[in-house]
């Protein structure tokens, strides 16, 4: 009887450590699957995050998380966005040259996408945005223009036509002005058949511009230099009918009567 009693009370005592190692073995699997859940990537909440430090413009911080978001979200719907943010950090910064490698590598792999015109008009911007002198942003303000004419032609529902006929403007201005200040250069060294080029280039690329009429003196005066008297004397002509109330035109009309009384 007394063995059999032992036997009964080792029995429950290997049921009660039987029953402390199943919640031990629970509550392990219990407290990993919970590990688990919580270390699952969230790209929305990354992606928000991120926002949240643009805003602050901590824009290192938060390309940091957007490159995460980039090479986790397996859905690709925030992975997709995370690279126009990215573009958007360095635009935001001033670093237009990282803005527009990252705009233009998102309008490769996504031309049809639904933000693919906005990133269109942050390229055009990007180059837009480096524009300062004449003499030294001439390459800028001419792929400005190109991007800006791109957005137009390939997106036309765009939101951005008003301030694009702007921006156009803007450029041609400058393209203008350049072409002027190279011809103003060849004449000056009395390279008159180069300044010819630039000046009817000016002429022919961006009519109306604010230079049109200089552009057309100096190209009466580099005709008459090259002894084209006629073209000289049509050249001028233009002038005064064009910008009959100019000082230039007045010193034209003196030209031509000048030529006239030669002949």
């Amino acid at each position: 009887m007394r063995i059999i009693r032992m036997l009964s009370e080792q029995k429950k005592y290997l049921y009660c450590l039987y029953f402390i190692i199943f919640l031990f073995v629970s509550a392990c699997s219990t407290d990993k699957a919970g590990m688990k859940e919580s270390s699952v990537f969230e790209p929305g909440a990354a992606f928000r995050q991120a926002d949240d430090l643009i805003k602050d413009r901590d824009y290192e911080a938060a390309r940091e998380v957007l490159e995460t978001v980039k090479a986790k979200d397996a859905s690709l719907e925030y992975a997709l966005l995370a690279g126009l943010r990215i573009a958007d950090t360095y635009f935001e910064e001033g670093s237009y040259e990282e803005a527009a490698l990252e705009y233009e590598t998102f309008l490769d792999i996504h031309p049809y996408h639904k933000y693919a015109s906005y990133a269109q008009y942050k390229l055009a911007m990007s180059f837009f945005k480096r524009i300062k002198t004449v003499d030294i942003s001439y390459s800028w303000a001419q792929r400005a223009l190109q991007e800006f004419e791109k957005l137009r032609r390939r997106y036309p529902r765009n939101p951005y036509m008003d301030i694009i006929d702007s921006r156009i403007k803007t450029c041609k201005s400058i393209l203008a002005g350049y072409e002027f200040y190279v011809g103003s250069f060849y004449f000056d060294k009395g390279a008159y058949e180069a300044a010819v080029n630039r000046f009817t280039g000016l002429l022919k690329n961006y009519p109306d511009s604010k230079k049109e009429s200089e552009a057309l003196y100096y190209l009466g005066l580099s005709y008459e230099n090259l002894g084209q008297r006629e073209r000289a004397i049509n050249t001028l002509t233009t002038l005064v009918e064009r910008f009959p109330s100019l000082e230039l035109s007045g010193k034209a009309k003196e030209l031509i009567n000048s030529f006239n009384k030669e002949k």
